[in-house]
């Protein structure tokens, strides 16, 4: 059963791989299969789970043999996300694309040791599926607006033209700066992002924080300002089950469309605990080098694919 998913796995990523499979790049191709497989096999991305055999008979040198195998795939300068992920979630993209809407959601998580992912991802269904990623030394929210712009002009490099698509951003308190919603506007996308309560808005013509007017979200559930954040629209939604109001921005011309579509950020949070406690546990890796964890992702964002998508087949 495992020889057949490596061979099932090696067989799609030479199909579906941008340079020719010879030589070297086909090596780290039939590392790449045996690192994914064994993630789907072990439900652990950590370099021992990856290295365990395949076969009864295998002997502890073989082992070894894995662990620097994938040490190297790691660490190789020719491993990147342009080479190993881009060619294989492009097709996901353009089935995507295809129905006329794409949700994005933006969000940052913990990875390894002292390291955070910035990462962005597409709904698919109810679920969230990872697209491209930045991973930096630091804590979480170290991420600048300039590194927010970045990583969403990363994803528009492999999304499908020509079709009209409908492009909508999501994101946390963190995503809001004014470069993020600058490019939004400039390719057409729509955007709903979180701010906070202290933010500078015009109301009524004059400019006050978006917290003076709470009093009015006594008798409903929106309080909507067009324009009030520049060219943005600004408003405090009282959701339900939410303990204080959550003040967004968004280019939305209906509020309620913009909380609507705001609800779907969560599904990036499901994500994070699938690749971590719930699934993968990416959070036990124990790795401290941010090129490595991005390289690790590689790896374990196509695993998370393909058995998200027997899941649908079985379903």
């Amino acid at each position: 059963m495992s020889r057949s998913l490596h061979k099932s796995t090696l067989n799609f990523l030479i199909r579906c791989s941008k340079l020719p499979a010879e030589g070297n790049h086909l090596r780290r191709l039939n590392v790449f299969a045996s690192m994914v497989s064994s993630c789907i096999r072990t439900k652990r991305c950590s370099l021992e789970g990856m290295s365990r055999p395949e076969e009864e008979e295998e002997d502890n040198r073989q082992s070894e043999s894995r662990i620097k195998q994938a040490k190297r795939w790691l660490m190789s300068k020719w491993t990147d996300w342009d080479t190993f992920f881009a060619p294989y979630i492009a097709p996901l993209l353009c089935r995507l694309w295809q129905k006329g809407e794409m949700i994005l959601v933006m969000d940052g998580s913990e990875t390894g040791q002292e390291c955070t992912t910035l990462m962005l991802s597409v709904i698919w269904g109810k679920y969230a599926i990872p697209i491209v990623w930045i991973t930096r030394k630091g804590g979480k929210g170290h991420f600048t607006d300039a590194v927010h712009t970045e990583l969403v002009r990363k994803c528009l490099s492999i999304l499908p033209t020509g079709r009209q698509c409908r492009v909508v951003l999501l994101g946390d308190g963190e995503f809001d700066g004014q470069c993020l919603r600058d490019f939004c506007w400039e390719n057409g996308w729509e955007f709903v992002l979180r701010s906070s309560l202290d933010r500078q808005v015009d109301v009524g013509g004059e400019l006050a924080r978006l917290d003076s007017v709470l009093p009015l979200l006594e008798n409903r559930r929106i309080v909507f300002l067009a324009c009030g954040c520049g060219r943005d629209n600004a408003l405090l939604w009282k959701g339900k089950g939410f303990d204080s109001p959550i003040p967004l921005l968004t280019n939305m011309e209906l509020g309620q469309m913009a909380c609507r579509y705001y609800k779907l950020r969560f599904k990036i949070e499901t994500l994070f605990k699938q690749m971590k406690s719930a699934g993968f546990y990416l959070d036990k890796s124990m790795m401290a080098c941010h090129s490595r964890i991005a390289s690790l992702l590689i790896v374990l964002s196509l695993a998370f694919i393909f058995t998200f998508c027997t899941g649908l087949l079985i379903k």
